[in-house]
């Protein structure tokens, strides 16, 4: 389950190099466009990528690795080891933010309508954060991924923090049937999947945020705002709660690595969006 910028391209790479699956099967399900459904707009090279239905996906695969939700993973493939990893969400949204800002029409030409929503990413973050069109991309992504299709969490609005609870529960029960879950920012990420697949996993960097064009470029800390912090923080309550329990499991003090990891992607995505 690849949540996105959560380090699953490079997971996805890895895993293929180490099991040399006959068949690998990728793309997306429905729960990352919300309330878009004009998938008629995009290349025949794009449609073939988004499955409206589980029962569309291949079932001899032996690797399936995109962004799908638990439901359709679950669905498509019952006996099926669910592996995810999930990244501390402030980062993750910034990631976001930055990668969608680099792309330019060419890249987005074979997108139709869905390129409108990656472009409010030329807005500045605390405009893009408060687009309810693209809340299924910004809104708490992991825990949407993990319940949806779930009535509390729609498609094209922010979550109701009087719902937190019910889906947060709903969410960690699914989380715990995962065969593995982990961070991105576990320094022995590799490690522990090598451990747990039975076999050795070189890391594969993938995808990783490049500098923004000059054009939109904007000097990162005045995008940081108050009201911008506020709405990041309204965008990854729930996930944070869901980060925060794998990293209690695994390392006991989250607080210390919630801390340094804002601090040192802070730095980073700042040089990305230096204006000279």
């Amino acid at each position: 389950m690849h949540v996105p910028k959560a380090a699953g391209t490079s997971l996805t790479a890895s895993l293929a190099a180490a099991l040399a699956p006959a068949t690998l099967a990728g793309g997306f399900d429905r729960v990352l466009f919300g309330g878009f459904t004009d998938f008629a707009s995009f290349s025949p090279a794009q449609r073939q990528n988004v499955f409206s239905s589980p029962h569309h996906l291949p079932p001899e695969a032996a690797l399936v690795a995109g962004h799908f939700s638990y439901a359709t993973l679950r669905t498509a493939y019952p006996e099926g080891q669910l592996v995810t990893v999930l990244r501390e969400p402030f980062t993750r949204l910034m990631s976001l933010w930055l990668f969608w800002r680099r792309h330019t029409d060419a890249h987005l030409a074979g997108l139709g309508g869905w390129g409108d929503a990656v472009r409010l990413a030329r807005q500045p973050l605390a405009v893009f954060l408060d687009q309810k069109r693209i809340a299924a991309q910004t809104d708490n992504v992991a825990l949407r991924m993990l319940v949806w299709p779930h009535e509390l969490a729609p498609a094209s609005a922010f979550i109701d923090p009087g719902h937190d609870g019910p889906l947060l529960r709903a969410a960690q029960a699914r989380l715990a049937g995962f065969a593995y879950a982990g961070i991105a920012e576990d320094a022995d990420l590799w490690t522990r999947l090598s451990a747990w697949l039975g076999r050795p996993l070189m890391p594969e960097r993938r995808n990783e945020s490049e500098a923004v064009p000059p054009g939109l470029r904007t000097p990162f800390a005045d995008e940081l705002d108050d009201a911008c912090l506020s709405l990041m923080h309204a965008r990854s309550r729930l996930d944070l709660q869901l980060w925060e329990t794998i990293v209690a499991m695994q390392f006991q003090a989250p607080g210390e690595l919630l801390q340094r990891t804002r601090l040192r992607h802070a730095a980073r995505y700042g040089a990305l969006m230096a204006t000279s």
